[in-house]
């Protein structure tokens, strides 16, 4: 009889139910552990009065790797595309929201960047690339590139948008490899989007959609509809919620974990343990104390407290055309909304007729305390900001307020450290994999993408384990008090 590798995934959020099932698809005996009540992470919808929220992200880029998962998991009929409108992007400058330039050429002539920074951008293509090694800050790449008007009026709050961070504390090379990318390979942006554009428009002629572009895309039920399916395929009887990871302990052969569900402990045996957990939920596991260093220099990554306020309003209440995506605040203007998106613009079904519904992001590395700020307090600080930016003039008929007291994590320059310290930790602590958004992107499809990578190279680790562990079983055992004690 052929040995069965048996793998416990920690955490039941996006990428680490991408791994289980991309594990379960080729034969392993999978486990997933989550201390929430529901799969999703901070993939979460909401449907109350007439309204459809969503807690965490509100939309995905259809990415090869997502249109693959949403494939085998039969959800391609549930899959709604943004509206025409959500190409267009708004950004506050002087309390006005500016449309986003969509080229080269319109960012000359767009009232969102002044007449020296316009100047300041035509130089980019004869700016030498970096020739110093080490990590560079997202806000010192932009400026070295493009100088300070695209840093203060584009990327600030594209940063902000995605990370809920700084771009004088983020890593270009991690948190926007792409754009690293750009200058290393092509010397420039602009000849980078140069090309891109040719590659895109050869695509198009060739009739290779899936080449030339990505399409911004939820679902019907909204983006929880992604987790559920993913925990409806791998089994529920496979997936333990309200379940809170105590210690993991490597033995000569896997390791064991040691949880805690509904006040009673067990031990559960494993070939190979993986952690797709937010990094101060790993710090707080037991592990051996070889791993002190290691987890002290994960405790760094900082993760900033972000609310989520969804607001319906009378649609004959909002001036605003909410023609588009949404609209970012910089911080030079001095407010406190990071951004809202105009939710009930991109997608149907999201508000009843007659109105529509606006989901403002508050709190991040600007205003850490806003984060986890009461929903009065919220709304004292965002419904004046949206009177004044929006022209809404009456106040909302349907609130709904979500806050991540740790939300993001913070790809900071020297993040490589970070990265290092995980690779340490795997190595004294054997039997162990710890991965997740902290190393791998923090968007929809790099949560897939991940999963896919983390499935990959735990194959071959728990399939050699279990082929070297004694024949038997798999168990199931109750923890004395002392041994829990111990550990």
């Amino acid at each position: 009889m052929s040995v069965v590798p048996r793998v416990i995934v920690c955490g039941a959020g996006l990428t680490g139910l991408t791994t289980a099932w991309q594990l379960q698809r080729q034969g392993i005996d999978v486990t997933v552990l989550d201390a929430a009540d529901d799969v999703g992470g901070v993939v979460q919808s909401v449907e109350r009065d007439g309204y459809l929220v969503e807690r965490g992200p509100n939309s995905c880029t259809l990415t090869p790797d997502l249109a693959s998962l949403i494939e085998s998991l039969a959800l391609t009929a549930s899959l709604r595309p943004a509206a025409p409108h959500a190409q267009r992007r708004y950004i506050v400058r002087d309390g006005v929201p500016v449309a986003v330039p969509s080229s080269p050429g319109a960012m000359l002539t767009s009232p969102l960047f002044g007449f020296a920074g316009k100047l300041r951008m035509l130089r980019e293509p004869w700016i030498a690339r970096r020739s110093a090694d080490g990590d560079e800050s997202v806000a010192d790449f932009i400026r070295r590139r493009l100088g300070t008007d695209p840093l203060h009026y584009a990327v600030d709050p594209f940063v902000s948008g995605v990370y809920a961070g700084d771009p004088e504390q983020l890593s270009v090379g991690h948190a926007f490899p792409r754009l690293a990318a750009m200058e290393r390979e092509h010397g420039s942006l602009v000849r980078a989007m140069m090309a891109a554009g040719r590659k895109a428009r050869v695509a198009r002629n060739a009739g290779d959609a899936a080449s030339g572009g990505h399409t911004m895309v939820s679902f019907t039920g909204g983006m929880h509809t992604l987790p559920a399916a993913l925990a409806d395929r791998i089994g529920h009887d496979r997936i333990r919620l309200g379940t809170r990871v105590i210690a993991i302990e490597p033995h000569d052969v896997g390791a064991n974990v040691l949880v805690e569900q509904n006040g009673e402990r067990r031990r559960l045996e494993a070939d190979l343990v993986i952690s797709t957990l937010p990094l101060h939920a790993l710090s707080s596991i037991a592990l051996p104390s070889d791993a002190d260093a290691a987890l002290d220099q994960l405790r760094t990554v900082a993760y900033p407290a972000v609310a989520s306020l969804a607001l319906g309003f009378r649609r004959a209440d909002v001036a605003h055309a909410l023609d588009g995506f949404g609209c970012l605040v910089p911080s030079r203007e001095r407010r406190k909304t990071l951004g809202m998106l105009f939710t009930s613009t991109l997608f149907e079904g999201r508000a009843p007729t007659g109105h529509v519904l606006l989901t403002c992001f508050i709190g991040g590395t600007r205003h850490p305390g806003l984060g986890t700020a009461s929903t009065a307090a919220l709304l004292d600080v965002v419904l004046p900001e949206l009177a004044a930016l929006l022209g809404i003039t009456s106040g909302p008929t349907f609130v709904e307020h979500t806050s991540w007291p740790r939300a993001i994590p913070q790809y900071n320059v020297g993040h490589d450290a970070n990265i290092r310290a995980a690779e340490a930790l795997e190595v004294v602590v054997p039997g162990l994999l710890v991965d997740g958004q902290f190393r791998r992107g923090v968007s929809v499809g790099d949560c897939v993408a991940s999963g896919a990578m983390i499935a990959a190279r735990a194959l071959p680790v728990a399939t050699a384990t279990a082929l070297r562990r004694p024949s038997c079983p798999p168990r199931v055992v109750s923890a004395e008090h002392e041994a829990i004690g111990a550990a």
